[in-house]
C-alpha cells in the first residue's frame, strides 16, 4: 500500500492524514492558512457620525506585489450607504492612523496597508467600484438599521489609494470592519 505525502518545505515531506470517522482528506481554506502564517489582519472602527459628515477611510496599497485581499462590513443603527472608490486623491492623515491587528496574535508581522480615517484635501474621490445601501433605501434619516457586507473580496491594486465612504444621518452609530490577508502570487 502506498502512502500519499505532501511537501511542506524544501525537501521535507509529511504523510497526508484522513479524517478517522469519514475517511475524507482534512484541509483548511486558504484564507484560514493565511491566519496561521501571520499574513491576515483585521481592523474595527466604531464611530458616531457627526452632523453633516460621513465616515471615510483611506486605504493605500503599497507599490509591492504583496497585495491585500480585502472584505469589509458595516453595521449601523440606521440606514447606511457604503461606497468604495479606487484612485482617490484624498490625502493620508498621519494624525488619524488606524492600526491593523494581526489575526495570529503570536505573529510579529505587520500589514503593508496604510489606513487612516478622515483623509484630508480637496480632490477626486476616485472611480466608484462598489456601492450599496442597507436599511430603508432613500431615507437615511429613518430608524431602520442597516448592515452591509461585501463578502466577495477585492484584491487591491498595487500602488493605489482607496476611499471607503460610509454615509448615514447625523448621530448614527456604526461599526466598520475590514478583514484581509496579504499575498504575493506564486510563479
Amino acid at each position: 500500500m502506498g502512502l500519499l505525502t505532501g511537501r511542506i518545505s524544501g525537501g521535507k515531506h509529511r504523510e497526508v492524514w484522513l479524517d478517522q470517522s469519514t475517511h475524507v482528506l482534512s484541509t483548511i481554506e486558504y484564507e484560514h492558512h493565511e491566519i496561521h502564517s501571520g499574513s491576515a489582519y483585521t481592523l474595527s472602527r466604531p464611530v458616531t457620525l457627526p452632523v453633516a459628515n460621513d465616515d471615510e477611510l483611506r486605504i493605500a496599497q503599497p507599490n509591492t506585489t504583496k497585495w491585500a485581499h480585502i472584505i469589509f462590513s458595516v453595521v449601523s443603527d440606521a440606514a447606511v450607504t457604503v461606497s468604495l472608490y479606487e484612485g482617490t486623491a484624498l490625502v493620508y492623515e498621519a494624525a488619524n492612523i488606524l492600526t491593523p491587528i494581526n489575526r495570529n496574535r503570536n505573529s510579529t508581522n505587520t500589514s503593508g496597508l496604510s489606513i487612516c480615517h478622515t483623509p484630508s484635501g480637496v480632490g477626486a474621490d476616485g472611480s466608484l467600484i462598489y456601492s450599496t445601501t442597507a436599511g430603508v433605501a432613500g431615507n437615511p434619516a429613518s430608524s431602520a438599521p442597516g448592515a452591509v457586507a461585501a463578502r466577495f473580496e477585492f484584491i487591491l491594486k498595487q500602488n493605489t489609494a482607496y476611499l471607503l465612504r460610509i454615509a448615514g444621518a447625523s448621530g448614527d452609530v456604526l461599526t466598520t470592519n475590514l478583514e484581509w490577508y496579504e499575498h504575493t502570487d506564486k510563479d
